[in-house]
């Protein structure tokens, strides 16, 4: 009878805690390494490749856009192990004939409208977009993932951006 009860209170417990807290609690990265990159990345449907460089991945995510991604801020940078941050990076080319103002406009439209990465021209020129993820503290895979996927699909919305005459001849098919 003792056990039962036992048995019952813990059952009673349990049933208070939501299955996704659950969920989560077991499935926390304190830090990340290139595999929890690629795994969030084919749980979203999107594929990679070396870089060739040993430090960073080619992505392509389901859109066909394409990204760079990297672990960073590790402590072991050779093994790319222990690390508290991911980076992504989109590099755009202008349309030929593109004004400064217009990629200006579309780069502050894109960090006005969107609030998982930003817009800039870095010093070489390039129009890049870029996303930063933290682990200090724990992160649960699936918040990994879904920030990941969130900020390709603010990638799409750039496109419409940076590139206005190609959106509206897609909106007329």
């Amino acid at each position: 009878m003792k056990s039962a009860l036992v048995a019952l209170a813990a059952f009673a417990t349990l049933a208070l805690i939501p299955a996704g807290a659950q969920a989560q609690n077991n499935d926390t990265i304190k830090t990340f390494d290139r595999a929890d990159l690629q795994r969030a990345l084919e749980a979203m449907g999107a594929t990679w490749e070396d870089a060739g460089d040993n430090r960073t991945i080619n992505i392509t995510f389901a859109s066909n856009l394409k990204a760079n991604g990297a672990v960073m801020a590790c402590d072991d940078d050779e093994q790319e192990k222990n690390c508290y941050g991911t980076s992504i990076l989109a590099i755009f080319d202008p349309e030929p004939g593109m004004t400064a103002e217009e990629i200006t406009t579309a780069i502050n439209t894109y960090n006005y409208e969107q609030n998982f990465g930003r817009a800039y021209v870095d010093p070489e020129g390039d129009v890049s977009v870029r996303m930063y993820i933290i682990s200090d503290g724990g992160i649960t895979r699936e918040n990994y993932r879904t920030q990941i996927e969130l900020w390709s699909v603010s990638l799409e919305y750039f496109t419409t951006y940076f590139y206005p005459e190609e959106a509206a001849s897609a909106k007329k098919k």
